[in-house]
């Protein structure tokens, strides 16, 4: 296995994650925003964010996506933001606090506050 995981173990690992976002589709029906934080590094383009993002669309609860990791030099925010063009997109390195006021300003316009 590519990251040293046998077979069993990265099957098991799947069932878990499946699980996961099963538990956190359930839970869309009691948020009022939502906030969805992608590893600005990776491609967004996974099942899962596609999944979930989906699902608030179809909610039609209002989303804020958060880019992290904006600091590394691998960091798209172009990616991010072409995967979901239906919503802002603020990007964001929590590890040095870059853009943290300009998230809450989104984050309270969002809401309404």
């Amino acid at each position: 296995m590519k990251a040293g995981m046998s077979a069993a173990k990265a099957k098991k690992r799947a069932r878990e994650a499946t699980r996961g976002v099963i538990d956190s589709i359930k839970w869309l029906d009691e948020m009022d925003t939502v906030l969805v934080v992608l590893d600005a590094t990776q491609d967004p383009y996974s099942q899962v964010n596609i999944t979930i993002i989906g699902n608030l669309a179809a909610r039609k609860i209002p989303v804020l996506i958060v880019a992290n990791k904006t600091d590394l030099r691998k960091a798209s925010m172009k990616k991010i933001q072409a995967a979901f063009p239906q919503y802002d997109v603020i990007g964001i390195s929590a590890k040095y606090g870059k853009n943290i006021n300009e998230f809450y300003n989104a984050l309270f316009k969002l809401t309404g506050r």
